[in-house]
Formats: C-alpha cells, sequence, structure tokens
C-alpha cells in the first residue's frame, strides 16, 4: 500500500500530517469524513475519555494539511472491504469511546474500518517510546470504584481470568467479601488494559511462594473495604490499601500495630481511632509493596518507607487510602465506575 495526493473517492481511507504524527479516518465526502477523534491539534485539553469517533468535513479533518489516501495494491485491494461496507462500518461506531493512543487509536480505527484489521504502522514506535518513559519514570497509577450492589453469579466468576483466582473468589462464603474481591480483580483488569494495554487473558498471572498474586510483566496490588475497592500497578514494586475509617478499632489496637515513636504520636492524635486506622492503611500497603510472608505491623515503620496517604469519601463515607512505592512522588490517581 502507498499514500497519494489525490481525489478520494467514499470508503477510502485517508490521513493527514499533525505534527510529527499522521491522523486517520474513513473518508464518505467532502462534508463527512469519520475519525476516532479529531486531529490532535484539534482537541487539545481533552482527555483520553472524552475522545470518541465523530464526522467532521474534510477542511475540519485536515486542519489546514494535505489529504492523503490509502492506494492499495492488487492484493491488499481484493482483501479489503467493500467500500460501501467501510462506510457503514465507519458509521455505526459513531460516538464509540475507549480511546488509547496506543492499543485504539484514529489509525486502528480506520484500518479496522477499511481491511479488517485492527493496525496501526506507528504504534511500534509510539509503544517502544511510552514504555521507555514508563522504564524510567516508574509511573505508579492507583485506581479507586465503587462496588456494585448486586450478587456474584456463576456466569460472571466463570468469565474471570485466571480460572484459579475465579475458583479462589467462589470459594469464599461470605457474601460480601466474595463481592469485594470480585469487584477488585475486575478493577485490576481495567488497571492493567488502562495503563499497560494488558490483557488479563494474555498474561501469567500465578501466585508466588507467598501466596501472593504477581504478574511478570508489570506490578500491582489490590485492597478492599467497605464500598470500596482499590488497586495500584507500576513498574516497580507496589502496595495499596484502602480502609474504611468509620469503625472502632478493637481494644489494645495500637500495642499491636505501632513502633514505640508512633505510640507516642498516638498520644498527640487529635482522632485516636482515625490515626491508628490510618497508620494500620499505611502498614498493610508497605508489607504488600515488600512482599513479606508474615505481616509484622509494630516492626514496620512508615517514616522508614515511602507512603502516601489520602483521606477519599466514598457513598458518603471516609477512607484512608495508603500507597507504598518508591516513587511517590510520581503516583496518579483515577476513579473507575464499573
Amino acid at each position: 500500500m502507498k499514500w497519494e495526493m489525490i481525489s478520494p473517492n467514499s470508503g477510502d481511507m485517508v490521513r493527514v500530517k499533525s505534527g510529527r504524527i499522521y491522523h486517520y479516518g474513513v473518508f464518505v465526502s467532502d462534508s463527512e469524513v469519520i475519525q476516532f477523534g479529531l486531529a490532535p491539534i484539534a482537541r487539545q485539553g481533552l482527555k483520553d475519555s472524552d475522545i470518541e469517533v465523530c464526522a467532521s468535513d474534510v477542511d475540519t479533518f485536515l486542519q489546514g494539511g494535505f489529504l492523503e489516501v490509502a492506494v492499495f495494491d492488487k492484493k491488499e485491494a481484493r482483501k479489503r472491504i467493500k467500500p460501501s461496507e467501510s462506510v457503514r462500518i465507519a458509521r455505526s461506531r459513531l460516538g464509540e469511546h475507549g480511546y488509547n493512543i496506543l492499543y485504539n487509536n484514529c489509525e486502528h480505527f480506520a484500518y479496522q474500518c477499511v481491511t479488517g484489521e485492527k493496525k496501526c504502522t506507528q504504534t511500534d514506535d509510539t509503544r517502544k517510546m511510552f514504555q521507555d518513559i514508563f522504564a524510567n519514570m516508574l509511573l505508579m497509577r492507583v485506581y479507586t470504584a465503587v462496588i456494585p450492589e448486586c450478587e456474584i453469579s456463576e456466569a460472571m466468576l466463570d468469565a474471570l481470568e485466571p480460572a484459579s483466582r475465579a475458583q479462589e473468589i467462589r470459594g469464599c462464603s461470605n457474601p460480601v467479601i466474595r463481592r469485594q474481591k470480585y469487584y477488585a480483580w475486575r478493577l485490576l483488569e481495567h488497571a492493567l488494559k488502562d495503563a499497560f494495554g494488558y490483557e488479563m487473558q494474555s498474561l501469567k498471572l500465578s501466585k508466588n511462594q507467598n501466596g501472593k498474586w504477581v504478574c511478570p510483566s508489570c506490578f500491582f496490588s489490590i485492597s478492599h473495604s467497605g464500598d470500596a475497592v482499590a488497586v495500584a500497578v507500576g513498574r516497580c514494586a507496589v502496595g495499596v490499601d484502602i480502609q474504611i475509617l468509620d469503625i472502632a478499632p478493637p481494644t489494645g489496637f495500637g500495642k499491636r500495630i505501632l513502633t514505640p515513636s508512633e505510640e507516642e504520636q498516638l498520644c498527640s492524635a487529635p482522632e485516636r481511632n482515625r490515626y491508628l486506622l490510618t497508620k494500620w492503611s499505611e502498614k498493610e500497603s508497605i508489607f504488600k509493596s515488600l512482599d513479606q510472608k508474615h505481616f509484622k505491623p509494630s516492626e514496620l515503620s512508615t517514616a522508614e518507607h515511602p507512603t502516601l496517604s489520602r483521606i477519599i469519601t466514598v457513598c458518603g463515607k471516609e477512607y484512608a487510602l495508603s500507597v507504598t512505592g518508591k516513587y511517590k512522588d510520581r503516583i496518579s490517581f483515577h476513579e473507575y465506575s464499573f
């Protein structure tokens, strides 16, 4: 296939140079070019979640650039979708969301409508660039979500990957905890796809010698409490914990979990219960990041580990959200809805 500056026909795949990259679409007429979001220069400030498949006139598509038309060789032409069908497919996807610069962008869209193959010639270089950025920045992402109020059916568990994790959740007799575990895993699916483009079924998740679920391609941590679930993912070891704050810790809780210096701080804490539960959350996140077999909170000092804590509100209740990782100043926070 080659690209030429010729007059397009309805159903042709077209592109325009936009800075250092190309913007793609499906040409229908001078008044209708269907594309996954306008050219980057025309959508500055938009989040990926706001970008959708849309139609514009050719001038808006070009943004002052020059139109190029895909010209297929004989072999490719025999395999491509009929132009009228390409237009129908493109129009059927108007309003679609799910944009991702690496795995679901305007070039993927145009190729899929015209050839039936989800392809992006720019992806390899772009993916390498982003992988290098992640490798250097070691960015961590933290996701939180509200747990839906519904029972977990067998069909829902059957669709969960891997099957061994689904079996674990199936064996949980407490329906509240079973629902928490299920949606924590579902949030992990979203986090892995959103942060790195990973599909759960393609990853070889397994349990390590300490009984912790691990991924060979990245680090992750999951947590649940009350009506909330939390997941952290990153390129470095990470731990996350979410803890509801409207409960009373048991008697002697501070003695069991605090270091001597933390006990001294407890004496001057304005809200004793909040202090204890927040410290518990921080120590849980530290323990998860260290991947140790036995949890000894009184031996873990929050002053010695890079931990970030914040108070969030979920369904009108306050939670402590704690994240531990080497680069706590490079954490981004995201809310997700099931």
